[in-house]
């Protein structure tokens, strides 16, 4: 079976029950979904070598993070050098990580100043071709084509020499150019980091050999967002020529899988949107009286309807922004609908109808190739950014008449730099998640952290038993951890400034600090709490002779931040608060002596406020008052919980400590997360209060000692 793929001398503990599983949904296919939690060190990328050896077609990988591409990367290369399989790979990464020229888009994006200078190319090259006298141009072999002088660019070099033109029917055609596809079969014959095969396309453009090449690879890494996008869903099988019946689709992190396709599936409309859209409402007017536009009366009367209508919404829209913009705090709430729609459509007898004329001038600026802004669709073409205006207005619509939609305004900053916007989001990700998984041969869902798996496959699937689920113990010496559970410490909002109880968060952090050798981690709930303990956390670290770091707001700090905590892990050892669901609490790997211990501070539930009070409401009508909070409210603090610990032990050689500084990680009554917690975790927890928490770590970590020799 997948024996022949699997490129490792042995197999780990309980690997091989994984291992068939996968094999077996691949091979079966029937839209078969397979969800497995796995703690690290389980072997769960492995789970390629058994679709490679099962599936009928290509194998699609979706990721979360471009750090997650290497992991892949190192699989397959393994399975080139151990087995007689030669799989071919390709990813998919954003024009802003590949774009050869990206820094030189100031004022506009990437994607704006890609789409600008490809037609500007495109341009260049049907002049080119009438200079030449010829049916067929060809720039790579154009030995008088001019340079493009970086900063004034008026075509771009790399696309230029990926495409060529020829003349069909007296009308210019392009086509991939021979230099691309030679480019594309050289890079098949070896596996290469972002990195490598940035430097391999010199002088093609890199975002088109990818797309190239991932038409005939094997497996195909993709980010979450091209697969279950609303906008993408439609034409990314196409587009990479991707069979539905024989596409086996592996979600990697799978846990992230829900709140990424609900932050794919929310519309938001700024301020620069309306600009925007007014550019193009302008350019519009001017091209009306055109002859391209060949358009009857009636047909005209509408259109210019249709123009009066957005006349009258964009500055509405505009002014409703900046009244909410002055008067709000910053935070986030729920947008009072009925409010938002009277002060909007006052004056118009049909909304619909409204909408439907502008929504006949927005496809005009898209056919007549008007769009401004930033937006870019699969195929690279700049999206209107009326359409988009647009569509946020008729996602509005449709929260009057579907529950799952949740409408909201944002306040982000303080003084001159306070800006607003509005947002609808979609907050069952169910339907669009099962748009994919219904129409392709089989998918895996893997993770560490899907537990309890009855509640993803609700929050993911939207029913029970549509998946296969599989849970597996952790196959790492029990012996080389320690897990532990507060007694009675807590954050509970009515219990978190009792003196007692702060005491006992102050001494369970004081024992992890100064008991624990080597770097340490306190991951609290919210930078405030983090705030309100670092005194406590930096006297420890002083008396253990640790430096102190603090996760910083700002994610460019993060390197550095991360460098020098490292560093001090092959010294005397520092200390690293942070907050759980945060920029080191997630994604981030602490091997070896990195991290010798964890403790969360608190259950990391979000905070309760309107927006997730009616999120809570509309799952609990979908499931019911257990599940639905369950799923809305208490599944992302489990989550956000057990990545935080997970950062300890990552290699069965590896020793470490975890203490969950909340008593409702014991609990399993009303509050209580211990029963939704993976079943070797409830195993080995021992309950203790802070005293006692010092004197039994101390005591492992003897033993460890005396083991290490």
């Amino acid at each position: 079976m997948y024996l022949d793929y699997f490129p490792y001398e042995s197999l780990r503990p309980y690997q091989d029950a994984m291992l068939d599983d996968v094999y077996r949904i691949a091979r079966d296919g029937d839209h078969a979904v397979l969800m497995i939690d796995a703690p690290t060190g389980s072997g769960k990328t492995s789970c390629i070598s058994a679709a490679l050896a099962a599936a009928p077609g290509k194998i699609a990988v979706a990721v979360r993070t471009i750090s997650q591409i290497d992991v892949y990367l190192d699989e397959i290369e393994k399975i080139w050098s151990k087995t007689r399989h030669r799989p071919t790979i390709t990813y998919m990464v954003g024009k802003q990580k590949m774009c050869p020229i990206a820094d030189e888009f100031s004022g506009e994006s990437v994607y704006a100043g890609c789409a600008r200078l490809r037609e500007w190319t495109k341009r260049r090259m049907v002049t080119r071709l009438a200079e030449v006298g010829g049916k067929f141009y060809d720039p790579s072999k154009d030995r008088n084509s001019p340079s493009s002088v970086p900063g004034y660019r008026t075509f771009c070099p790399y696309y230029l020499m990926s495409r060529e033109v020829f003349e069909l029917s007296g009308k210019p055609h392009f086509r991939h150019s021979g230099s691309i596809l030679d480019l594309v079969d050289d890079l098949r014959s070896g596996i290469r980091s972002p990195d490598q095969f940035l430097r391999e396309c010199g002088e093609v453009c890199p975002y088109e050999v990818m797309s190239l090449s991932a038409k005939g690879s094997d497996v195909l890494i993709l980010n979450y967002s091209h697969l279950f996008s609303p906008e993408f869903q439609e034409i990314i099988f196409d587009w990479l020529e991707m069979e539905r019946e024989s596409l086996t689709l592996f979600v990697d992190e799978a846990h992230n899988l829900g709140d990424a396709v609900r932050a794919l599936n929310a519309r938001i409309l700024s301020m620069r949107m309306i600009d925007l859209a007014e550019k193009e409402v302008e350019k519009y007017q001017q091209s009306m009286g055109q002859s391209r536009l060949e358009e009857s009366s009636l047909d005209a009367s509408s259109r210019l309807r249709g123009v009066e209508v957005i006349g009258t919404l964009l500055p509405r829209l505009r002014k409703y922004i900046e009244s909410r913009q002055s008067r709000m705090q910053e935070g986030e709430e729920l947008l009072d609908a009925d409010l938002f729609r009277g002060f909007l459509y006052q004056g118009f007898e049909d909304v619909e109808d409204a909408l439907s004329a502008a929504t006949e001038v927005a496809v005009m600026v898209a056919e007549l190739e008007l769009a401004e802004g930033d937006r870019e669709n699969l195929k690279g073409d700049i999206e209107p950014s009326l359409g988009q205006v647009l569509l946020f207005l008729n996602d509005v619509e449709m929260a009057e008449r579907d529950l799952a939609y949740q409408r909201k305004i944002t306040v982000s900053g303080t003084g001159d730099k306070k800006r607003a916007w509005l947002e609808v989001n979609n907050i069952d990700p169910a339907p669009l998640i099962r748009r994919v998984t219904d129409n392709i041969n089989a998918t895996v869902m893997l993770s560490g952290t899907l537990s309890p798996l009855d509640a993803y496959e609700l929050y993911f699937l939207g029913e029970r038993d549509r998946a296969k689920k599989i849970s597996l113990p952790n196959p790492f010496p029990s012996d080389n951890r320690l897990l532990m559970v507060a007694k009675t410490a807590t954050t509970q909002l009515e219990k978190r400034e009792e003196a007692g109880n702060r005491r006992e968060i102050t001494e369970h952090i004081e024992a992890v600090i100064e008991e624990v050798p080597g770097n340490v981690a306190v991951f609290f709930t919210s930078y405030s709490m983090m705030n309100q303990y670092e005194k406590t956390c930096k006297a420890a670290a002083r008396r253990a002779g640790k430096m102190l770091y603090a996760e910083p707001r700002n994610a460019e700090d993060v390197p550095d931040i991360l460098d020098d905590f490292f560093k001090a892990g092959k010294r005397q050892g520092a200390v690293l608060l942070g907050v759980s669901g945060g920029k080191l609490a997630e994604g981030i790997d602490y091997k070896g002596e990195a991290l010798n211990g964890v403790a969360v501070v608190g259950l990391p539930l979000g905070f309760y406020n309107e927006i997730q009070r009616e999120t809570n409401q509309y799952y609990v009508r979908k499931y019911g008052q257990k599940n639905g909070i369950l799923i809305a409210y208490t599944l992302p603090a489990i989550n956000r919980g057990l990545q935080a610990a997970g950062r300890v032990i990552r290699d069965a050689s590896e020793r470490g400590v975890i203490l969950f500084c909340d008593r409702r990680f014991r609990e399993g009554g009303r509050g209580g997360v211990r029963s939704f917690l993976p079943r070797w975790i409830q195993d080995e927890l021992i309950v203790t209060d802070a005293q006692k928490s010092r004197e039994i770590i101390r005591a492992r970590v003897s033993e460890w000692e005396r083991l290490r020799g």
